[in-house]
């Protein structure tokens, strides 16, 4: 598990290094471009031409370092777009040891790698036209490496900015990187420290990058009777949608449940017990008490009960962990005053849940973090799992991400599974990483994958893991 930090903090550790730590700034610029330098220095073999777009700020002095630092290595094809604005002195002094070395200076963008210097870490405006068509045209390079971050990237997730193919940053990767869609303009994402001292320096941040090597699911005795391996209890299903509860009480079985026991509509009743033969199937009125169930899972193809029944239900577990998902979020949302114990209830929204929630909950939107938290604090501290291209859990006042896009994942009944295994794990961040790593392992056997083949998968996975 890796700690992201904001671009707040990010300026921080400079800040700390050189005001604490006495480190000069020119002395840490010339640390991160001889590091900056050293993982490059194969793409500009490999390239005809190399162009340094650098801007007047720290993050193009930056630029102006490599550049120069490769111009005295040999490189013959290197050039430098600079762009003109508020100069640092850091900049200053760069741009003028590549004007003593006669570095070649150019007024188009144009190359077979671009270096991205143009803005840095802290951007939080609207880009000028002129910076927009700047953006514009290092993007269309297609072979770009961004320094620190994509130019324009913005920490809300709204971001106007260049398409890098790798960006290398210094000290620690940014939460930025996995917000919105930026994921998408970030590409390969390096982490190199330019002699920060980060033992040093403790960055109290609350976002962690989660990676596979993060499960860590105990192994089940091959000797546990049924009872002891978990009892989860399902309500959902409806005439119209039976298949979701199948595939979620399927999931808890494959995630390791011992007994699941469905509960579904009147009018379901008959189809769910047909079709689903090792649950236990009852109607919603058999459910009384939660005494003898480890969780529950409430949505699947929910669409049969009210709000108050809904609520009722959550609060029967108050205590015991609680998955609430499709059906059941928004109306978990209109009666969210009710909640008895929020800290043991996970939900598991896709964005257009989530859009739908917030509306419910009268939250006006602002940022995708900050909207998580404040679905979180209105549900009275419940565990937030939004599901998108990254999946994003706020637990406990901390952000996790998973950030492995997977567009096979993306497919009907996808959530159904992951609520099911949720349900039987109990930990919202063990669920998501099971469920992803299923699908990847998925994707990998057979290509684009049906939702009951990502269950057979679960169930290899969890038995390995």
């Amino acid at each position: 598990m890796k700690k992201l930090i904001s671009y707040k903090s990010a300026k921080e550790l400079d800040k700390l290094s050189q005001d604490e730590y006495l480190i000069p700034s020119l002395s840490l610029m010339e640390s991160a471009a001889r590091e900056f330098y050293s993982l490059i220095k194969e793409d500009i073999k490999k390239s005809n031409s190399v162009l340094f777009v650098a801007g007047s700020g720290n993050n193009g002095a930056d630029a102006l370092a490599v550049a120069r630092m490769a111009y005295c290595d040999g490189f013959e094809n290197i050039k430098i777009y600079f762009v003109d604005g508020h100069q640092s002195e850091e900049n200053l002094t760069q741009l003028n040891i590549c004007k003593a070395l006669n570095i070649p200076f150019v007024n188009t963008i144009a190359a077979d790698l671009i270096i991205d210097g143009l803005i840095g870490v802290g951007f939080a405006g609207i880009l000028s036209e002129e910076k927009k068509q700047i953006v514009d045209e290092i993007s269309k390079c297609g072979n770009v490496i961004s320094i620190d971050c994509p130019s324009g990237l913005r920490e809300n997730g709204n971001s106007y900015c260049v398409k890098a193919k790798k960006t290398i940053t210094f000290g620690y990767e940014k939460i930025a990187f996995y917000v919105g869609n930026n994921i998408n303009s970030v590409g390969t994402v390096i982490a190199t420290n330019p002699s920060f001292p980060l033992f040093k320096i403790n960055i109290e941040e609350n976002y962690y990058l989660l990676d596979y090597q993060d499960i860590y699911l105990p192994p089940i005795d091959s000797r546990m009777y049924k009872n002891k391996k978990g009892h989860v209890a399902i309500v959902g299903g409806s005439s119209a949608y039976t298949g979701a509860i199948r595939l979620s009480e399927r999931s808890a079985f494959k995630a390791g449940a011992g007994l699941v026991s469905v509960f579904t509509s009147d009018d379901a009743y008959s189809v769910v017990a047909s079709e689903n033969l090792s649950p236990i199937v009852k109607r919603f009125s058999d459910l009384k008490s939660s005494e003898i169930y480890d969780s529950l899972l409430i949505g699947p193809g929910l669409v049969d009960l009210t709000s108050e029944e809904v609520i009722n239900i959550i609060n029967l577990f108050s205590g015991k962990c609680v998955v609430v998902d499709a059906g059941a979020i928004n109306m978990l949302g209109e009666r969210a005053e009710e909640i008895k114990d929020g800290k043991n209830i996970i939900i598991t929204p896709h964005v257009g849940e989530f859009r739908a929630l917030m509306k419910t909950l009268k939250i006006e939107s602002t940022d995708e973090l900050r909207d998580i938290k404040a679905v979180s604090k209105a549900l009275k501290g419940a565990t937030v799992i939004k599901k998108s291209s990254n999946t994003i859990i706020f637990k406990d006042d901390n952000y996790y991400i998973l950030a492995y896009p997977n567009p096979a994942l993306g497919v009907a009944g996808s959530g159904d599974v992951l609520a099911g295994i949720t349900a039987v794990i109990k930990d919202p961040i063990q669920g998501v990483l099971l469920h992803s790593l299923a699908g990847k392992n998925a994707y990998n056997d057979v290509g684009f994958f049906t939702s009951e083949e990502l269950i057979l998968e679960v169930g290899k996975c969890r038995s390995t893991c």
